[in-house]
């Protein structure tokens, strides 16, 4: 179409030039050719010189001709073939070709067969094919113009009753009757009732080919032979027994009930049982009485006694009265209904001073607290009246509660606990209870440091030993004080001497030494260390030094010497120990050691030996770790270090110690702490160091005592700084004598490094060369090559190999090897001996299987049958056969009979010879096999091409049959496999299909319906086998139903049906469907969901009842189904959103009647929304118009267009929701989600957090989502659950227990003690006989015993604690308390004064008083303007004196001064003359 337009186009514009050139386009006369408007069809106008041109339109469909008044006719410019006519539609592009009668094809070029098309006319005809046509003649049997003149006998209809007439000759004819009927021409009706079939009384009526039976009423059945079960209705009602009867049945009711179906309760309260005003109650076979207060019996026929329980307390009496009692409690002292309450006589709070009231009976006692006295305790007693205290100390009343908080000796709460007593206010220097004692200030020893104490009166003096100070002596005098250090030391004060710490350099570069750091270090001026050894200058006796730190592998004072030797071949060194060197036991313990650091990659070697055949130690490696061994006499311990593997080629340094234990010691990272030690401990070692271990050997041995090694092998690698009982051993010293194979330094090549395996192997260093361990299956020097697979089973040959083994196994053996294969049965492996196959490894369900003779398989729980590669082990050890699947991923285990390979036994590789044998394997394996070995002999199929130096121990086929070089598939695209123009590609014996867009499956078959987008915008298309769905939800108003009717190829039973809904109405029929006797129903009652289906054997509905509730206007799912679908006769289960929700009693049959052209009605009367709705799993489609390819479909039958979608009323769009709820469209209505803290319908209500009472023992506070608890005192906690435990901080003494209550505790005294806090003895402590005051306490007796009035300064049970005043400490800026008897002193430092150290001594002197300098300032200026005055008095009256006098000295003085004034100055010249 596109070509067609673009063609149209192109030619008019060819035309429009052309027209330009012959009609000459500057004509300077011009006419508008347009203003006519010539073009037809919504054709466009285009001016030319003396003519116009019209641009047709292409749509929507395309016009021609000059004016566009031509509709274009495809079929007019596009020739179809010969034996063809072509069709097109004006105005369109497109066109059809048909061929004419008698011909077909692409091109029409198939001629068709003439009489295929049937062209004879007439029932008796048949058409004869010529080469140019055909002729009509008449069939045989048949003449006459229109071949319709019979030539025989069956052409008179001679059989009746629908009987068939053949036949049999010219003349002759047989009748073939229909069944019932018989004779010549089928004219006798065979009566059926003849047989009398109808059973049970019944009568029977002939009809053709056929009866009737009317059954008796009670009978059912085609012949009347069921007998009607009038129990099948389950007629008697409660759990009454139904027996079935000719055309009735009885009920046998259980007791209590009664009627024809047992509908009656029997009422047994009739009677009226129940005595003395009981009620009665009926219950099913029985009744029960409620007895009136006072009564009881099974009829309320006996009076209760109520006195009978005693439950008058305290000698109270009882008298009996109607349903209750009586307690009379005179005389007793207790009241209440029980006399159970004692009359309280302490209610009254009688008792003062705290004293605690003790209850009696009509009595109570005031039990009085120390200090206290009289009936109610009323009395203070004044312990100061006897004038008490000593030496002018003045007496304080503890009972006076006006001294606490006032007094510093009642620094306190005052507590009635601790009234009784005094306490003396003692003059300074005196102590005791009553001031009696002068205090001796040294007797505490004040003066610290080792300083002596000399006492004095009320305070002490302290001689301080050097280097401390203070009144105490506890200052240390700082020498560092004066800044001693130099050049940036650190100065480390020390007892009368400092310490300097110098830098290690400064930052000109220069290091500093000497007692005050001030000396320049020029030891290491010359750099005399080499090799990178650390230089550390000192200064000792005033003589510069240095001391060199050598790295590793350098030894002596400049590290020039170096340690490291080799060994890169077996050898070793030899060194003697002199025998002087050994230590005596008088000398001390003795000690052997060797020590060094090495490096290696070999696992196995010998370090060091030391001693001889038969006592020796030795350091070696073994299975990469450290190993120490020592053997003597009478020991012969062995040291392993597993934490650290020291044959990776790094430096390691390592030591073995033996004195009185041996000692294994390694530095290493994996160590604890990096260092790791073992040890055993030696006895008697001193005696076998003396006599042995004179020779030392390093790095190896002779053969003789290498034998005592674990390694048994010598050293190869690299050694430094070996040290031989802490002495170094150069290497260089070591005579040529006694060193074999010893080289000096350390040369080592990465073999490594370089990946010489090529990644498919592990690279093993061995020092002087690498070894390639290869991953199986790859093989070679370097891994470069892989064992060759086997191919077994190629293109479905029949391959096995054969293997003859020739090695016993005993009783261990393994078989390891890597599979691929996609067949699920077969057989691996078969080992057999002459009388039977013992061992076989097979495949089933994809699974290994290992069997032998026994019964017992061990399986390998893992599918292998995955075209995968996988590696497969099997252990055999006696019984026990273990499995692993990819290197130990997956292992499992199992018991067989002892196997044991033997010598001449056969091994099958994929099948045997004998076919007939394998069948209980699974037949021949087909895959690939790969690297197979038993134990480590490999199964050879194929000679490897490359020449491999590292080879196994090889068994070598004896024989195979049909098995390919290499893992190779069948050619799996042979024939083609995939359908509808799908490429096939081959995989390893299996193969995919590249199929089109609308083409899927494994080979292409299935269409991809909905590649196409065949639904509408509001569905979902969804492919289904053979065909696709749209599926959709709709909307329902009332009555626009909709019908269905399948198309009557349904072949699958109809078991289950599937809805979806959303919907609120109440009652609704959702579906239904009728046909005979047959019928189904699923609607709404109530608002609950409700089948009934009558089909198969039942003469009455199935009804299942759902309590489910579907009318919320949300989305449910209803699933209805068979619990048996394969059953002719099942019970039916409802699920409504995946729950079972009812399973009926009953049984029905399948809903295969809806294929039976049954109407399915939907919707009817419904408002809501369905959405996917299913019989069988077959859709029910809500579009229209809409043809589906699937065989199996529900044609929409009946009822107009849907309204596809859900669409209810638009509820939410106001937001009604309150409190930022969230409102939810819930169809036709809403719900709100409210926030955290709200609820109601609409949000509108805070929720009361405090109505769950969530406070256990506190009072409760709503929150917005949340709540606070108050908390009652004694409780705490986010619910106030948590009871303070009140005895955290108990005051119960003397070994009593506290016990825990409510804002309080309790004490639980010992036998001994007594008191609210267990602080008394028990009994009463008295004064003078077991007790006494210390201290000056004064004694007194009171109620709870003995107690002590402290004097001032002391506290305590006895008073033998002194108050310690200076806690906390009153002494400011660094002043020492120093405390006394009820008071205090400050010793201030030597800058700081005042009673508290408060004044700043240096403050003091500069801080001069303001008056002090203003008074002599203001002194000063006075006296200056004191004498100004004076002067100026007397100029002024020696002024007025002159003024009225001649004076001729005067006037001449003061004339002159005058003149000269007023006459300029003499020139200097002038002044000459």
């Amino acid at each position: 179409m596109d070509f067609f337009l673009s063609t149209i186009a192109y030619l008019t514009e060819a035309g429009l030039i052309l027209k330009y050139f012959l009609t000459g386009a500057l004509c300077s006369e011009y006419v508008h050719k347009c203003s006519s408007a010539p073009c037809q069809n919504n054709g466009t106008c285009v001016e030319l010189d003396h003519d116009y041109n019209c641009m047709c339109p292409d749509q929507p469909v395309v016009y021609i001709g000059k004016n566009c008044e031509h509709l274009y006719n495809k079929c007019s410019i596009h020739p179809c073939p010969n034996n063809s006519s072509c069709s097109s539609t004006p105005g369109l592009a497109n066109y059809n070709c048909s061929c004419t009668l008698g011909a077909t094809g692409l091109d029409c070029y198939v001629q068709l067969h003439k009489c295929e098309s049937n062209p004879c006319s007439g029932l008796n005809y048949e058409c004869k094919e010529y080469t140019n046509g055909y002729s009509c003649q008449c069939r045989a049997g048949y003449t006459g113009e229109d071949c319709k003149t019979s030539t025989l006998k069956c052409s008179t209809n001679l059989c009746q009753n629908n009987g068939t007439c053949v036949e049999t000759g010219a003349e002759n004819y047989t009748c073939l009757c229909e069944p019932g009927y018989l004779g010549v021409n089928c004219e006798v009706d065979i009566n059926e009732c003849d047989s009398s079939p109808c059973k049970n009384g019944a009568i029977c009526v002939n009809k053709a080919n056929g009866y009737n039976c009317f059954c008796v009423p009670g009978f059912q059945g085609y012949n009347c032979e069921i007998d009607i079960n009038e129990c099948a209705s389950r007629p008697c009602q409660n759990n009454g027994t139904c027996f079935n009867e000719m055309d009735g049945y009885l009920c046998k009711c259980i007791l209590g009930y009664t009627g024809i179906n047992c509908e009656v309760e029997i009422n047994e309260c009739e009677s009226d049982p129940c005595q003395n005003g009981g009620t009665c109650r009926d219950h099913v076979g029985f009744y029960t009485c409620t007895c009136a207060p006072g009564y009881k019996g099974d009829q309320c026929q006996i009076d209760i006694d109520e006195c009978a329980s005693q439950p008058c307390n305290n000698r109270g009496t009882c008298h009996d009265s109607s349903n209750r009692y009586i307690c009379n409690c005179s005389g007793t002292g207790f009241m209440g209904e029980n006399c159970e309450i004692d009359i309280l006589e302490c209610a009254s709070d009688p008792c003062v001073n705290n004293a605690t009231c003790q209850e009696g009976v009509n009595n109570y006692t005031c039990l009085c607290w120390n200090g206290y006295t009289g009936r109610h305790c009323e009395i203070d007693i004044n312990e100061c009246d006897e004038g008490p205290c000593l030496n002018g100390g003045i007496c304080y009343e503890r009972s006076n509660q006006s001294y606490y908080g006032s007094l510093s000796e009642f620094n306190y709460k005052f507590s009635y606990r601790s009234a009784a007593g005094y306490i003396c206010c003692c003059q300074p220097g005196f102590t005791g209870e009553d001031c009696s004692i002068n205090i001796d200030e040294c007797e505490s020893q004040p003066c610290q440091n080792g300083g002596t104490c000399e006492d004095l009166i009320d305070k002490f003096n302290c001689f301080c030993t050097p280097g401390f100070t203070d009144v105490t002596c506890g200052s240390n005098i700082n020498e560092c004080e004066q800044n001693p250090c130099k050049n940036g030391g650190t100065c480390k004060d020390g007892i009368a001497d400092y310490s300097c710490l110098c830098l290690p350099m400064d930052e000109n570069g220069i290091v500093w030494g000497g007692k005050n750091c001030s000396i320049q270090l020029s030891g290491c001026q010359e750099d005399n260390c080499h090799n990178g050894g650390l230089c550390i200058p000192s200064f000792e006796n005033e003589i510069h030094g240095y001391t060199c730190k050598c790295p590793p592998g350098f030894y002596d004072d400049t590290c020039s010497t170096p340690t490291t030797f080799s060994f890169t071949s077996p050898g070793y060194v030899i060194v003697e120990m002199p025998t002087n060197n050994r230590s005596k036991r008088d000398e001390g313990e003795p000690t052997v050691s060797i020590g060094l650091r090495f490096k290696t990659t070999l696992p196995n070697m010998v370090i060091a030996y030391r001693g001889d055949e038969t006592e020796y130690l030795f350091l070696e490696l073994f299975n990469g770790h450290m190993h120490a061994a020592l053997k003597s006499d009478n020991t012969t311990p062995t040291l392993f270090i597993e934490d650290q593997l020291v044959n990776d080629g790094k430096w390691y340094e390592a030591m073995v110690v033996l004195n009185d234990s041996l000692q294994l010691i390694l530095w290493g990272t994996n160590c604890s702490d990096n260092v790791c030690i073992a040890q055993h401990s030696i006895e008697d070692h001193a005696q076998l160091l003396i006599n042995s271990f004179k020779t030392i050997y390093i790095g190896g041995l002779n053969d003789s005592l290498l034998s005592n090694t674990r390694s048994r092998e010598s050293f190869v690698g690299c050694m430094e700084d070996f040290k031989l009982d802490s002495r170094i051993v150069l290497p260089q010293t070591v005579s040529e004598s006694m060193s074999f194979q010893m080289t000096l330094g350390c040369n080592k090549t990465e073999w490594c490094n370089s990946d010489p395996c090529s990644g498919k192997g592990h690279c093993v260093d061995l020092w002087t060369s690498s070894r390639c361990d290869c991953f199986r299956p790859h093989t070679g020097p370097n891994c470069s090559y892989e064992y060759i697979p086997a191919t077994f089973g190629k293109e479905g040959a029949r391959s096995f190999a054969l293997f003859n083994i020739t090695d016993n196994s005993e009783a261990k053996f393994s078989v390891s090897f890597f599979i691929r294969t996609l067949k699920p049965k077969g057989v691996i492996l078969q080992i057999n001996n002459t009388t039977a196959s013992y061992f076989t490894v097979y495949l089933s369900e994809g699974k290994i299987h290992v069997k032998s003779l026994s019964p017992h398989v061990v399986t390998l729980d893992k599918n292998l049958a995955d075209g995968l590669k996988h590696f497969i082990s099997i252990n055999v050890s006696t019984e026990l056969v273990t499995l692993s699947f990819n290197q130990s991923e997956t292992v499992q285990s199992g018991r067989l009979t002892s196997i044991k390979l033997g010598a001449g036994d056969a091994a099958y590789v994929g099948g045997t010879p004998y076919e007939n044998d394998l069948n209980k394997w699974g037949g021949y394996f087909k895959g690939c096999l790969q690297d197979m070995r038993i134990t480590e002999h490999q199964l050879e199929f194929f000679l490897q091409e490359t020449d491999i130096s590292v080879r196994h121990n090889v068994y070598k086929a004896e024989e195979i049959n049909n098995i390919t070089q290499g893992c190779v598939s069948d050619n799996t695209c042979n024939p083609h496999p995939c359908r509808n123009g799908g490429t096939c590609k081959v995989l390893w014996n299996d193969f995919v299909c590249s199929c089109p867009m609308n083409f899927t499956g494994r080979t292409c078959k299935e269409k991809v319906w909905c590649a196409s987008n065949p639904c509408p915008i509001q569905s979902q298309c969804q492919n289904i086998p053979g065909g696709y769905e749209c599926l959709a939800n709709a909307t329902f108003q009332d009555n626009n139903m909709v019908a269905y009717i399948t198309n009557g190829s349904i072949t699958k039973d109809l078991t289950v049906i599937s809805l979806d809904i959303r919907t609120r109405d109440t009652d609704a029929n959702l579906l239904q469907a009728t046909n005979g006797a047959k019928s189904l129903w699923i609607g709404l009652q109530n608002s609950e969901l409700q089948v009934r289906i009558r089909s198969g054997n039942i003469l009455e509905d199935l009804d299942i009842l759902s309590k489910m509730i579907l009318e919320d206007g949300l989305w449910h799912r209803v699933n209805v189904s068979m619990e048996e679908p394969s059953a002719v006769s099942s019970r039916w289960i409802v699920c409504v959103d995946g729950v079972s929700n009812m399973t009926t009693q009953g049984t029905a049959g399948n809903l295969n009647f809806l294929n039976e052209n049954t109407v399915v009605v939907l919707a009817e009367n419904f408002t809501g929304c369905l959405g996917q709705v299913r019989i069988g799993g077959i859709h029910l489609p809500f579009i229209e118009g809409q043809t589906f390819p699937q065989q199996e479909q529900f044609f929409k039958h009946s009822g107009g267009p849907l309204h596809l979608e859900c669409v209810g009323a638009d509820v939410c769009s106001q937001n009604p929701c309150f409190n930022n709820g969230q409102c939810e469209d819930q169809f036709n209505s809403f719900s709100c989600n409210c926030s955290a803290g709200w609820e109601g319908s609409l949000c509108e209500s805070n929720i009361n957090d405090c109505k769950s009472t969530p406070c256990f023992n506190g009072n409760c506070s709503d929150l917005i989502a949340d709540y606070t608890c108050d908390c009652f005192p004694g409780f705490n906690g986010r619910n106030c659950e948590l009871n303070v435990d009140d005895c955290l901080e108990h005051q119960c003494q003397n070994g009593g227990t506290c016990i825990d209550g409510e804002n309080s505790y309790s004490c639980n005294c010992d036998a001994q003690y007594t008191g609210y806090y267990c602080e008394w003895l028990y009994p009463p402590v008295q004064c003078g006989k077991d007790f006494s005051c210390l201290n000056g306490g004064q004694c007194t007796n009171g109620a709870w015993g003995a107690n002590c009035t402290c004097k001032p300064g002391f506290t305590g049970e006895k008073c033998e604690t002194n108050i310690n005043d200076c806690s906390p400490s009153p002494c400011q800026n660094g002043g020492t308390c120093q405390d006394f008897v009820n008071k205090y002193e400050c010793i201030c430092g030597a800058n700081f004064t005042g009673e508290h150290c408060e004044i700043d001594k240096e403050e003091e002197m500069l801080q001069i008083p303001l008056i002090a300098v203003a008074v002599p300032v203001v002194c000063g200026c006075l006296l200056l303007l004191i004498i100004g005055l004076i002067f100026m008095v007397l100029t002024a009256r020696k002024k007025r004196q002159s003024e009225g006098t001649y004076s001729p000295s005067q006037q001449e003085v003061a004339g002159a001064r005058l003149e000269m004034d007023s006459v300029l100055k003499v020139p200097p010249e002038e002044r000459l003359i």
